[in-house]
């Protein structure tokens, strides 16, 4: 609630202080005495856009402080918004709300003496105050607060709460597998198998590059090995002649020699044989390797296209033979890891369509029992409408399937009003009429009471255009109401002013240069004077109705009817 209210070099006001009571508080005072100052400066409070203009002293700063005591859901909603700004002072349930217009017409604004923004300001007016007069927001224009409302009246919380974690685990799974792509992947798996197939076809061998290579040195070298050899077979037995021909004549004639000079003969001979058994095994030597050497040129040209194969596959991965392998095992693991990606998709994709099910299926229970709910509030609501005055009017709660589905579920929710038959129902921010939209809201926060958890209600203008009966029975609205909230309201109605739990009287003083505005409590004979006054000036039967107007509003009478 709205402990005290402190206004500074505003419109008319110099200094005001307001200390204000729980339950219902009235403002009076004579048309132009500046209540609408007050409302004005509490719309400043919860966020509203303060301009050079409002300043009484254009010089000076203009300060509005509201003093608070926080309870309730409300309380919790507030220490929450502010916590999440990294304000954790309020240690007790009292705080400060600050704003100041600088002659600029720039403002500041604080909490506990904590510079805010202007946002936050808002947020937190939003939750605190909620003002029902003339082109004001009403949080009950707002589709969402509607939507908040219609909840709470059906008690509908863990309904919404099972849908909340539903929609959660829902787009924690879609993120989860957003983070996935499944082209991607199936790009990246056909990548993979392609230079897996690539090399497995190579069929390659740790080291056989180094082993080609030998090979074909060898090769390259056989035929040069056989040119040589065959040479040398026909140097020593296939010329003619050859070696081991010529010997065969060189034995022959030592043989002669031998005959007519022994002594040179006989060394001689001996010597040739010895060269001649030499040359024989060295003959034998020779063909033995001759038979063996195999020249195949199909094999050296297979050998070299190997080679040409492996040399264009190591530039290819830029890798030798051993790397290539490597490689390949580290291909097999990605291709792993793939398959098991592929799979977790598959499987995400499994659970996707599950819980989405889920979610509609709590989505479209929640709708059920929300047209159920609707149903009852609409017709609570046009029992109360019609105790207020629109008889012949029409009120509907608009719930509808949309597209898309959120954290709340899938209904667009909306509160539709007509005033007058064959008027069609349209939104509650068009109803056009001020005093209409008062009564109008007055009769949602009446039924919504225990629903509503704003804890501070300002009506203006209320009283526009109603009286007698439908007076008092606003009279009886706002003071049952005020047993859930505090009320704030200025009216121009005796019947609503003596129903008020504390009456403070706005006014106004002129003096040779200036205009001042103040406000005091009333009590006692100046609020019965007060009260005569609003029913048509002070006289004595003003002051008796006045009298039992304040009897009947404290509940002294058993006829709670207006007096006659």
């Amino acid at each position: 609630m709205l402990l005290k209210l402190r206004i500074e070099n505003l419109a008319l006001i110099d200094e005001l202080e307001w200390s204000l009571v729980p339950g219902l508080n009235v403002l009076t005072g004579e048309t132009g005495a500046g209540k609408s100052i007050v409302i004005d400066s509490l719309k400043l409070l919860a966020g509203e856009k303060a301009l050079p203009s409002f300043l009484k002293n254009k010089d000076k700063t203009g300060i509005v402080e509201g003093e608070f005591q926080l309870s309730g859901e409300c309380g919790k909603r507030v220490v929450s918004l502010l916590q999440e700004r990294g304000i954790e002072e309020l240690d007790s349930p009292f705080f400060i709300l600050r704003r100041e217009i600088r002659p600029t017409g720039t403002s500041r604004q604080f909490i506990n003496g904590n510079l805010i923004p202007l946002s936050l300001l808002k947020e937190v007016g939003e939750n605190l105050i909620d003002v029902l007069g003339p082109h004001d927001h009403q949080s009950l224009f707002d589709k969402k607060n509607q939507q908040k409302l219609l909840d709470s009246y059906g008690h509908l919380e863990e309904e919404l709460l099972r849908l909340k974690n539903l929609y959660e685990n829902y787009q924690g799974l879609l993120r989860k597998k957003e983070s996935f792509s499944l082209e991607e992947l199936l790009k990246k798996k056909q990548h993979l198998n392609r230079k897996l197939l690539e090399i497995e076809a190579a069929n390659l061998v740790p080291g056989e590059d180094e082993e080609i290579e030998k090979k074909l040195n060898l090769a390259r070298s056989s035929w040069k090995i056989y040119d040589c050899i065959a040479e040398i077979r026909s140097i020593l037995s296939q010329n003619n002649p050859s070696i081991l021909s010529s010997l065969s004549s060189l034995h022959r004639l030592l043989c002669t020699v031998e005959k007519f000079d022994p002594s040179l003969g006989s060394q001689a001979v001996s010597l040739e044989q010895s060269a001649n058994r030499d040359l024989l095994e060295l003959d034998r030597l020779i063909e033995d390797y001759f038979s063996r050497i195999e020249i195949n040129p199909e094999e050296l040209e297979k050998l070299e296209q190997r080679k040409n194969f492996l040399e264009n596959l190591k530039r290819k991965f830029a890798l030798n033979i051993d790397g290539i392998l490597q490689f390949k095992n580290q291909l097999i693991h990605e291709l792993e890891h793939a398959e098991e990606e592929e799979n977790l998709i598959a499987s995400l994709s499994l659970k996707e369509n599950q819980l989405k099910e889920e979610l509609l299926k709590e989505a479209s229970l929640l709708s059920a029992k929300r047209k159920q709910t609707a149903e009852k509030l609409t017709l609570s609501i046009q029992m109360v409408l019609k105790s207020l005055g629109f008889a012949q009017s029409d009120f509907l709660i608009r719930v509808e399937k949309k597209d898309t589905i959120s954290p709340t579920g899938q209904d667009d929710i909306e509160f539709l009003f007509s005033p007058n038959p064959g008027m069609p129902l349209k939104p509650l921010k068009e109803i056009a009429s001020s005093g209409e939209a008062a009564r109008v809201m007055l009769a949602l926060k009446t039924v919504l009471t225990a629903a509503d958890p704003i804890p501070i209600l300002v009506f203006d203008e209320i009283d526009a255009n109603i009286g007698g009966e439908i007076a008092w029975k606003v009279s009886s609205l706002l003071k049952e109401l005020s047993t859930r909230h505090q009320v704030l309201c200025i009216t121009h109605l005796p019947s609503m002013a003596a129903g008020g739990d504390a009456h403070f009287k706005v006014v106004k003083e002129l003096a040779e240069n200036s205009t001042r505005v103040f406000l005091k409590e009333i009590v006692a004979e100046d609020r019965l004077r007060e009260i005569a006054r609003m029913l048509g000036g002070i006289n004595e039967e003003s002051v008796r109705l006045a009298q039992r107007l304040l009897l009947c509003a404290a509940g002294k009478k058993e006829n709670s009817s207006i007096p006659s």
